[in-house]
């Protein structure tokens, strides 16, 4: 727009080199005061650019022709039915953020303009509004399951700036006293601050340009907040997702994914054990779309598979491999539970200082046996819900799972998590459980004490 109360030349140099022949800038003038100056100017500037000229004489006019351009801006998109959707940068709601803080964190908005289309008034383009919705950013990262990526990979979003939508290593809070606040920057952080192993920029250059294509990578991923690092080779997938100005990566680790251990068990077998006291699956994985239905909203994961399988809500929409598949894992790891609570019951079955033996799969069940009550563990939030590193979440595998999968096939790492207690530490143990075929190996889960 040019606001102004004259325009002593028409610039034509300028919008020929800059702006012509596509006009890809429109130009609206506004000529403000009674005086009528320079006109002719103003007019062939906003003529020539695809643009409107005003005259603004007085207060009165201002309310009345500031908005002119609007009509103009939307005949076009009235008569030939195009007009852009748009979609807002990350931002926390303060209502959501003060009442569920983790569950919905960021958010991004998305509208569009309402036009009249009545047939007198259609080569006007008259607005009659905007209509838009907010989207949580976790809702848009469902569309990559977590098991289908396997025990290193992970999904993340961007922006046509390069700015980061949602990425597991995001931390858009920081912790003030026993408060959670968000971080100045949490909307404006680059994605080469995040894969930063990407020193010449491929990957950030291809995403902002809305490319579809891959690249791999050597990378050293830190885990257990930086304590620990592993060394992997990621390949990365990436591809502009339509109408918007966004991008999605997916990053999947080589030797893992290439086989998977799978199988069929029926469903009465199947729910039988997975309504076992020791078992959980991923609460925050989508086995089941609880979000659709308000009905639907108060179910737990385990609970909405429990009524879709028993018939009770047959209009549930559910992932059928993932719970075909978490109902073998059930079946398949449902002996432990006789084991575990035989060592449990045998007074030499178990040495001290054992707290729990557990195990989880990809599928996103765990199943726990404790050996020690809450007031004699020195671990005390472990595998809690809270305890977001050591169990299944939208971002990643735990981390015992991660380390596992990387050490010697037979072999049990040994490590020392870092604790937030002062009544001792911990040590845990674990091993990769894996199904030989020939050549053809699969992690079917990771076993731990």
């Amino acid at each position: 727009m040019l606001i102004t109360d004259g325009a002593m030349e028409d610039f034509q140099e300028v919008f020929e080199e800059f702006n012509w022949p596509e006009r890809r800038v429109r130009v609206f003038t506004y000529l403000i005061g009674r005086e009528m100056t320079f006109v002719d100017n103003m007019k062939w500037i906003a003529c020539n650019n695809k643009g409107y000229y005003t005259h603004i004489s007085t207060l009165a006019d201002v309310q009345e022709n500031v908005m002119e351009y609007l009509h103009v801006l939307s005949r076009p998109m009235v008569i030939n039915h195009d007009h852009d959707i748009i979609w807002t940068e990350a931002y926390m709601d303060s209502v959501l953020f003060n009442t569920q803080a983790q569950s919905l964190l960021l958010m991004t908005s998305v509208a569009m303009p309402v036009f009249s289309k009545k047939k007198e008034t259609l080569s006007h383009g008259i607005l009659l509004g905007v209509v838009g919705t907010d989207v949580a950013l976790r809702e848009l990262m469902r569309l990559a399951p977590r098991y289908k990526l396997g025990v290193h990979g992970y999904a993340f979003l961007n922006t046509n700036n390069g700015y980061i939508l949602s990425h597991p290593d995001l931390r858009p809070l920081y912790k003030e006293g026993k408060k959670l606040k968000p971080k100045p920057n949490y909307n404006s952080v680059d994605l080469n601050e995040v894969e930063w192993e990407d020193t010449e920029e491929v990957l950030r250059t291809a995403m902002v340009r809305g490319e579809t294509g891959s690249l791999s990578l050597d990378v050293r991923a830190s885990v257990e907040k930086g304590r620990r690092v592993m060394f992997l080779q990621n390949d990365y997938f990436y591809t502009t997702i339509n109408e918007t100005p966004f991008s999605l990566g997916m990053v999947l680790t080589r030797g893992h994914g290439e086989y998977i251990f799978t199988g069929n068990v029926s469903v009465e077998e199947g729910l039988h054990d997975l309504l076992a006291p020791d078992l959980t699956i991923a609460n925050e994985w989508t086995y089941c779309e609880t979000d659709i239905d308000p009905h639907h909203r108060k179910l737990t994961q385990l609970q909405a598979i429990t009524r879709y399988l028993t018939g009770k809500e047959p209009d549930l929409e559910c992932d059928e491999d993932l719970i075909r598949q978490t109902l073998f894992d059930a079946v398949v790891t449902a002996p432990m539970e006789a084991y575990w609570t035989a060592l449990m019951l045998n007074p030499s079955g178990m040495d001290d200082g054992v707290e729990a033996a557990f195990l989880g799969t990809r599928s996103g069940l765990m199943r726990v046996q404790r050996y020690a009550g809450i007031e004699k563990r020195v671990a005390k939030k472990f595998l809690l819900p809270t305890d977001k590193e050591n169990i299944f979440t939208l971002d990643h595998f735990p981390v015992w799972y991660r380390r596992a999968a990387e050490y010697p096939i037979g072999k049990f790492l040994y490590y020392i998590p870092k604790s937030d207690t002062r009544d001792g530490y911990m040590v845990i143990s674990a091993t990769a459980v894996t199904v030989n075929v020939g050549k053809k190996r699969a992690i079917a889960g990771v076993f731990l004490l």
